[in-house]
């Protein structure tokens, strides 16, 4: 655990300038100190002894987005936002992170989520379904505080595929927050009592539109000896939609009238689990022509500013970080813009309703949802 597990990767980024300019924080700060290089020195110096942790030092590795867009654009593919994933147990370990990402882990111990109690928002499954269902539906813990609608339109959705499905009762975090914070051993116990819970349940699917919760249960889980039985899928909900257009389960009859639609790749779905045809293929079938690529989409898609929590820790900077993915999105007149992810959904639309209050942000599952509705 810590920076012992990155010093190879400490010494090859230190003196290495060529990802610089794919670093969304330093696009939006202009510190060197926030380059991938940046952060090698500065670690360099600590494992080193000719540094300790300062509270600057602290701040600037809790502002990384760990987008992976360095890692991507690296010749070589050094994994650094694993490095600073490493710095940040580093810090846990010697009781120096800020108090905000303390007040994270002490709110999912006391609540189960990093927001607080979000029992306004209520279960909407029926009681014949909770034994067995096909699908145990995960919005995931922002989904229910921040996005009410999103999970409207999710459930609507699996209504109209006439399937069995539930949402848990007592549904608590994943433990990719605290996992990406530095809180890697407070992580694996929280991922256990959710991982029980969903085995206990054991549905055909586990179905979530949070691309956090969708790496966690698919990638994290198993490297935690948290590995689910072999007949559960775990899918996104694009892929989900994806799956119904294809069995026909789902028809859309293009109903839903929208001009100048756009797609934004969150770095999770995209970048880290390499989901990139779905959604795209979801927004064709439904609007009838493929959505408007920006100018970095795919695998080269930079971070709206929301990774690791980022606009719940550091709003300030996370909205620097979006201004910068949005002058994409303004270059190519996009008057709506579709996301996969509920994080990516919350900083574009704080961004669009002060400066751009014409343009639209939504879900791919609320874009379903239009059709659903009657068209718009």
């Amino acid at each position: 655990m810590g920076i012992d597990h990155v010093r190879e990767v400490i010494k090859n980024c230190r003196f290495c300038f060529m990802c610089r300019h794919a670093c969304p924080t330093f696009l939006a700060t202009k510190l060197d100190s926030h380059t991938p290089r940046g952060y090698a020195l500065m670690l360099s110096e600590i494992s080193d002894g000719i540094r300790d942790w300062t509270d600057d030092f602290v701040k600037k590795f809790y502002q990384c987005s760990q987008c992976g867009l360095c890692r991507e654009d690296c010749e070589f593919h050094w994994p650094e936002d694993e490095l600073v994933r490493h710095a940040r147990e580093d810090i846990v370990e010697k009781n120096r992170e800020p108090q905000k990402v303390k007040n994270v882990l002490q709110s999912i111990q006391v609540t189960g989520s990093p927001f607080g109690n979000d029992s306004d928002n209520k279960l909407n499954s029926r009681p014949e379904n909770q034994h067995h269902p096909e699908i145990v539906y995960f919005p995931g813990c922002s989904t229910r505080y921040y996005h009410p609608e999103i999970i409207s339109a999710t459930e609507n959705m699996l209504e109209h595929c006439r399937v069995s499905w539930m949402r848990m009762e007592n549904e608590e975090c994943c433990g990719m927050p605290l996992y990406d914070l530095g809180y890697t051993q407070e992580a694996k116990q929280q991922a256990k009592k959710t991982y029980d819970k969903l085995v206990e349940i054991h549905p055909r699917i586990i179905l979530t539109g949070c691309p956090h919760c969708l790496r966690n249960f698919r990638e994290i889980y198993p490297n935690w000896q948290l590995s689910f039985p072999k007949d559960i899928q775990i899918l996104h909900v694009s892929q989900f939609l994806q799956e119904k257009i294809l069995d026909r389960s789902l028809i859309f009859h293009h109903k839903v009238s929208l001009k100048s639609v756009s797609y934004h790749d969150p770095c999770q779905l995209g970048r880290k689990l390499g989901i990139f045809d779905a959604p795209r293929f979801v927004v064709r079938d439904i609007v009838g022509q493929a959505p408007t690529e920006l100018f970095h989409s795919r695998e080269k898609a930079e971070c709206c500013g929301a990774g690791s929590i980022q606009f719940f820790i550091d709003s300030e900077l996370s909205q620097k970080i979006v201004k910068v993915r949005m002058n994409s999105v303004l270059e190519e007149k996009s008057q709506v813009l579709i996301t996969a992810c509920q994080n990516c959904k919350t900083v574009f639309q704080s961004f669009i309703e002060k400066d751009f209050p014409s343009m639209q942000v939504m879900d791919i599952v609320e874009l379903a949802n239009l059709e659903f509705e009657g068209g718009e």
